[in-house]
């Protein structure tokens, strides 16, 4: 019975032994091994994940709310489909954008990074805002043209201090905070001519926080194709206590051949006091009808509706016209509102350069 007893324990401390060393290689070898890359979509999943990335009773009703979990789950599920359309590096782009609007979001609901439960108006403002960005992930990485245009996003937010709230007769009359939500496009790709595309688009606050201003930029890709890609801007500035807002537009078209903005000369090859007599001609001829709906009495200023028509940063380029903006008070007061005006290549078939980029053609 001795020798039985002494061969089982020398038995079993030869198993210890022996499990104590596959342990030891088990170890050596996962710190040998090479970690899994991060894929664009990895990226972005963990930034989308506000149960991972926010704490508080923020994070709280994102991860357990069951009217919240929902929309949560769409805004993820959109940002990682959109990421993988792109490289790493944009996604990282993607997922800083996502971490941003969470923050500024939770500060313009007016929620504290504590463990008070929100209250209904905060939850109110986070679905709100939940919904939107659903919509907003959607385009996050859009195709057309050829190329693979990404939103890029800066999302900042501040509260408003209680001076302020005191100026404008208490928090009840104040809005929760100061905000900057600026979306603009880049194309993946690095050649130099998109780099300088890249450069063009970027938009950046035009006041700090400080300032006591929202701002507000977003975009939309009006054409784009081998030759040209033309963007129009939405931008508005909303001061704290303004009755209202201060819009404008702003189109930004670049030539993809040489990577510069559009000129003039590219579109036109008639003398400039020709071509601008009749853009303008063609535009008051269109704001006249436009405006005999809603002011039959109301006067177009010649020199403005001139000075706006023949400016390029007013021209949006599409597929088979010249549409020219007129942004609010270019022709008349805010309250007038914006204009546009939709002018066929036809028509300025006579004006146009025969070497033009695509789509600047007139019909055979």
């Amino acid at each position: 019975m001795a020798v039985d007893r002494s061969y089982r324990m020398a038995a079993a401390g030869a198993a210890l032994l022996l499990a104590v060393g596959l342990a030891a290689c088990g170890d050596k070898a996962g710190k040998g091994e090479p970690k899994a890359e991060a894929t664009s979509q990895s990226v972005v999943e963990a930034a989308a994940d506000p149960c991972a990335a926010v704490s508080g009773a923020y994070g709280e009703a994102l991860c357990g709310d069951p009217d919240l979990q929902p929309l949560v789950g769409q805004v993820k599920e959109r940002l990682v489909d959109a990421a993988g359309d792109v490289a790493v590096g944009s996604a990282r782009q993607i997922a800083d954008g996502q971490t941003q609007w969470l923050e500024a979001t939770r500060i313009a609901c007016g929620i504290g990074t504590g463990k008070i439960p929100l209250t209904k108006e905060q939850k109110d403002c986070v679905t709100a805002s939940l919904r939107r960005r659903a919509q907003q992930a959607s385009a996050t990485v859009t195709q057309q043209g050829g190329y693979t245009f990404q939103a890029v996003e800066i999302n900042r937010a501040q509260p408003i201090t209680a001076d302020i709230a005191a100026d404008m007769g208490g928090a009840e009359f104040a809005p929760a905070a100061i905000t900057k939500e600026i979306r603009f496009p880049r194309i993946e790709g690095d050649s130099p001519q998109i780099q300088r595309f890249n450069a063009l688009m970027a938009q950046r606050p035009q006041r700090s926080l400080a300032d006591a201003t929202s701002e507000f930029v977003d975009y939309r890709v009006a054409y784009a194709g081998p030759e040209l890609v033309s963007v129009r801007f939405t931008m508005s500035e909303t001061a704290v206590g303004a009755i209202r807002p201060s819009d404008d537009e702003k189109v930004v078209t670049v030539v993809m051949a040489t990577g510069e903005p559009l000129k003039e000369t590219d579109v036109f090859s008639a003398p400039p006091a020709r071509w601008k007599a009749e853009l303008a001609r063609l535009a008051t001829r269109d704001l006249r009808r436009q405006l005999r709906e809603m002011d039959p009495e109301f006067q177009l200023p010649a020199p403005e509706v001139l000075d706006t028509a023949t400016k390029t940063k007013n021209w949006v380029i599409t597929q088979d016209a010249l549409i020219v903006l007129f942004p609010p008070e270019s022709i008349g007061p805010h309250a007038l509102g914006n204009f546009e005006v939709k002018i066929p290549w036809a028509d300025l078939r006579a004006l146009l350069n025969p070497a033009a980029p695509a789509p600047i053609k007139a019909p055979a």
